[in-house]
């Protein structure tokens, strides 16, 4: 009821749009299935039973458990259990994600599947070709796990779908399977590092399919005729080179087709859908634009300054750039409150109590939430606009709400007003609601928007200005507990200080002063010869001197 009428009073005044804010419900039941452990483990019983059955009802009469189902259903236990430690010893960070547990399991149990299919074809349209280890597509669930969730996980859906594709086989043909899955396996997460383009997962499935053909011809499997043998020797080996690249690179076809489904079933965001949100002409830029060019421009310094930082401590450059786009859109919602966008004119903050000042700067928060959910915007920018200031406290509001108590306190001493007209400044209100930083990108994008609003204030920039405002910066963020949620070492901090102080030199760099043309005089013969004359007495005003404009709080 109270709230509901204070949102009343600020919809009259201005304040408040009186429209309901758009959030992420959270429940028990949705954190249950989320990170549970009864759904987790309910996932890896699931997995483990599936595989027995697949085994027992797809494996020929040769295999290894051929015959005997409890045998198999103990080993596929043991083997499904050891996946389980294995997972939380070496993998903890997604151990508890039952999202991930579902997308890698899901996975290996598609590649056992296409593995059998494959097997199919090859016995029942060449079965005399020495095709069978050719046309495996080895690389499918490496590549999809090493994309989508990690590169070590990648290496542990190759270990385990190896081991539970051997099981399928015959006998005789157990050991060079797990050879070749693991070989072509591993190559793929080789060549799927930071993949940005689509063209390079293919890429990466034609040199797997090398790969292939390599390991088949060293282990007899792949026979290379000698120059005066027949045609016919020639066109079999030729033919089973261009089935085992062929089959890789189609299996990489699939994958890059598959991935834009898995990412929005399971909402995980590759390096290449982060290159395509990249694109400058999203409908919210576009409108910032025109109704926020300062913070537009803030945004994309943010975003230079974030990724360059990023990729020197090998964390995700591209999201940093596309998260620090989208980190300001709120302040569309009021864009002349805040400093970058006022330029010269009046600051409407001289009309305000410092508390309504910073009520209106940390609702570009709430508003950016808002504004990115109602575009259905990633989950992950969601929550960057959400930590990009933490819960730390805006510092400029908070001092003119204690100058101004201090000064009401002493009219009072004075006797000049009374004992009521004294406010009461409590932190807590000059504070974000946070939540901090907890990601490693979510804190560099939060330290680059702190780092880059400060420079602005800097009078003639110099690199050890530069310096000391940037380690300013990081202590009082250390001090303030900003970065206690987020996974940043003191090295990393070291190394984005490093990185910050270097792009901001080469983006503040100072520049020679032009000559400007004295009436009457004449014109200089050449351009050289004009700045050699007049560099003694720079002429001021000219286009790069820095002159000193009005100062207006850092709103932001």
């Amino acid at each position: 009821m109270f709230h509901f009428l204070s949102q009343k009073r600020l919809q009259s005044r201005g304040f408040s749009s009186g429209q309901k804010r758009r959030k992420l419900n959270e429940t028990a039941m949705s954190e249950m299935m989320r990170s549970g452990w009864q759904v987790s483990g309910l996932l890896f019983a699931t997995f483990a039973a599936l595989v027995s059955f697949w085994i027992i009802f797809s494996s020929s009469s040769g295999s290894i458990f051929a015959g005997n189902h409890l045998q198999t259903f103990v080993v596929v236990t043991v083997i499904s259990a050891t996946l389980v430690v294995h997972w939380h010893v070496s993998l903890p960070h997604t151990f508890h994600q039952n999202s991930r547990i579902t997308l890698i399991l899901v996975v290996v149990l598609a590649q056992l599947m296409l593995v059998k299919l494959s097997e199919y074809i090859a016995t029942t349209f060449a079965p005399e070709g020495g095709f069978r280890f050719l046309v495996e597509p080895y690389i499918f669930a490496p590549i999809i796990v090493s994309l989508l969730v990690g590169r070590r996980h990648g290496t542990f859906a190759v270990v385990y779908s190896s081991l539970f594709g051997g099981m399928t086989v015959a006998k005789e043909e157990a050991f060079p399977f797990i050879i070749f899955s693991m070989i072509c396996g591993f190559v793929a997460i080789f060549l799927t590092n930071k993949v940005r383009r689509r063209s390079r997962l293919v890429m990466a499935g034609a040199y797997s399919g090398v790969a292939c053909v390599l390991l088949a011809t060293t282990l007899g499997l792949i026979q290379w005729p000698v120059f005066t043998a027949e045609l016919s020797q020639w066109e079999m080996v030729g033919k089973q080179v261009l089935s085992a690249i062929l089959v890789s690179s189609l299996t990489a076809v699939l994958v890059s087709g598959l991935l834009p489904l898995i990412e929005a079933t399971f909402r995980i965001t590759t390096d290449v859908s982060w290159i395509e949100l990249a694109d400058l002409n999203h409908p919210l830029l576009k409108q910032m634009t025109i109704e926020a060019p300062g913070t537009y421009h803030h945004s994309l310094v943010v975003a230079t300054l974030a990724e360059t930082a990023a990729e020197a401590i090998g964390a995700r450059a591209i999201m940093c750039r596309v998260c620090s786009y989208f980190h300001d859109i709120g302040k569309m919602k009021k864009p002349a409150y805040f400093i970058e966008n006022i330029g010269d004119g009046n600051n409407p903050h001289d009309d305000l109590t410092p508390n309504m000042s910073a009520l209106v700067v940390m609702a570009h928060v709430k508003d950016g939430v808002d504004m990115a959910i109602k575009h259905k915007m990633n989950a992950e920018i969601v929550n960057v606009i959400m930590e990009h200031h933490g819960n730390s406290l805006i510092r400029f509001f908070y001092h003119r709400a204690l100058k101004q108590r201090d000064e009401i306190k002493k009219q009072f001493e004075e006797g000049k007003a009374h004992e009521e007209d004294v406010p009461v400044v409590k932190e807590e209100s000059f504070r974000y609601v946070g939540p901090r930083p907890r990601t490693r990108e979510s804190a560099i994008i939060s330290l680059a928007d702190a780092v880059e609003s400060a420079s602005r204030s800097l009078q003639k920039p110099t690199p050890k200005k530069i310096d000391e405002l940037i380690d300013e910066l990081f202590k009082e963020r250390l001090n303030d507990g900003q970065l206690d949620d987020a996974a940043l070492t003191l090295a990393d901090l070291a190394t984005i200080k490093k990185s910050f102080s270097t792009t901001l030199r080469s983006m503040m760099h100072s520049r020679i002063e032009y000559p400007k043309l004295e009436e009457g005089g004449e014109k200089p013969k050449s351009r050289s010869k004009a700045r050699t004359a007049r560099l003694t007495g720079p002429a001021p005003g000219g286009a790069g001197s820095s002159g000193t404009g009005p100062v207006h709080p850092p709103a932001g």
